[in-house]
């Protein structure tokens, strides 16, 4: 197992479609098992035709991860976590476990309107939802996760303009060649195995599963590398007052932040990390999509996140802009090695600099990301021998940029583009 990263979140109080193609032939095949119930789905009655129809494959056991080399499933976690009700959905591109309580949806107009818009898509696929309901329950939440990951997952592969058949079966198809694209080693996004999310509501059960299958006693969220398995995990708790994720929304961001970063991590390999502000940067980008009030920032251990409670960052980064000395230069930006070198400043003026390099476009953005992502030599093993100089080369590439240039082509785009307020 490798240890893949820890992410703090900020409290501030104030579609593309699922995966449709799970084969019914798959679903009808699962074994059949004695439901607690708990488990029982109102919305598809645990019925195979309609669970394929939502996209699911099934709703467990299945496998989620290592403990050494041995292979650990959804059962056995639930087993080691007796009282922790764990609802378990595997989609085409995930396999989820979510133990939620139910949650009232506030007054308040946007969150409400933008979950109603979700229950509206999900409705599509599970006709007996109700979208004004004005309580998400355990299994809601649940269909509500796995809807909004395999979302993240539609756009992400959108953006990166790849698609599923793009990335080989397995590591025995990677056959390397002149006229052929190193993809990784397996079907998802270049891994060998599915995404894993598991969220569970109590702090005393969360600290047990990862000890138990981490092996770190600690409350924070986590981001993992099963190596074994090939599969990236994001893992985290909704009860802690120091990571607050008991809003839907301020979980929905805390997914967007973490599972993106999986997913860019996880693309044609994980074999490297990336420079940081192109994590970070990206991890943001895709956080603040779903809403501003709720980020997260990752920390290394030993260093404290630097947060503060601002949540319009584009206007704040205009307002830093000429203030040079408040923030790192992109030069400085793009050697940091460590999550711990970020200041809030620093914070928000990458954000803004992704998002700049997204806004002008996904094939521009695509030959940056194939050029400093899944690098190989010409025998196709991994280089990572030089990722600042080849940030040089992909923002060359790309986008005609050099470092030396790189802000003041950004600064001009951010007074142009972003409000003042």
């Amino acid at each position: 197992m490798g240890d893949h990263g820890t992410t703090r979140m900020n409290n501030r109080r104030t579609p593309a479609s699922l995966a449709l193609l799970a084969l019914l032939s798959i679903a009808a095949a699962l074994p059949a098992q004695k439901l607690e119930k708990w488990q029982k789905d109102p919305f598809t009655k645990n019925d195979k035709k309609k669970m394929a129809a939502a996209g699911y494959l099934n709703y467990g056991p299945f496998r989620f991860g290592n403990l050494a080399a041995d292979p650990v499933s959804s059962a056995d976690i639930q087993k080691s976590l007796p009282f922790t009700d764990i609802i378990w959905i595997e989609t085409a591109h995930f396999r989820i476990g979510t133990q939620l309580p139910s949650w009232k949806v506030p007054t308040a107009a946007p969150i409400r309107k933008k979950i109603r818009a979700e229950l509206t898509e999900l409705k599509k696929r599970l006709p007996s939802i109700k979208p004004k309901t004005r309580t998400l329950t355990p299994w809601l939440r649940a269909h509500l996760t796995a809807y909004r990951l395999e979302l993240l997952h539609a756009e992400t592969q959108e953006l990166f303009g790849v698609t599923d058949e793009q990335f080989p079966a397995g590591p025995n198809h990677v056959i390397p060649g002149k006229d052929k694209v190193y993809m990784g080693y397996g079907p998802h996004m270049g891994m060998r195995d599915k995404f894993l999310v598991l969220v569970i509501e109590k702090s005393g059960a969360y600290r047990q599963y990862m000890e138990k299958y981490l092996g770190r006693p600690t409350y924070h969220p986590q981001r993992w590398h099963f190596v074994e398995s090939s599969s990236l995990l994001y893992t985290c708790a909704t009860e802690s007052n120091e990571f607050p994720l008991k809003h839907d929304t301020a979980l929905h961001c805390a997914l967007a932040f973490n599972v993106s970063q999986n997913l860019l991590d996880g693309f044609r390999y994980y074999s490297y990390n990336l420079p940081v502000w192109i994590r970070e940067g990206f991890s943001h980008w895709n956080s603040r999509r779903v809403s501003g009030d709720w980020p997260s920032f990752d920390q290394n251990e030993g260093s404290v996140a630097d947060m503060k409670s601002i949540s319009k960052w584009k206007p704040y980064a205009k307002s830093l802009i000429g203030k040079t000395k408040k923030y790192a230069s992109f030069p400085e930006a793009a050697k940091w090695r460590d999550f711990g070198d970020i200041t809030f400043n620093d914070h928000v003026m990458i954000f803004s600099r992704m998002d700049f390099l997204i806004s002008m476009g996904p094939e521009k953005w695509q030959t940056f990301l194939f050029t400093v992502k899944g690098r190989v030599d010409e025998n196709w093993n991994i280089d990572q021998k030089d990722l600042v100089g080849a940030t040089r080369e992909a923002l060359k590439k790309a986008y005609n940029l050099t470092f030396l240039n790189f802000d003041d082509k950004w600064r001009a785009w951010v007074k142009k583009t972003y409000p003042s307020r």
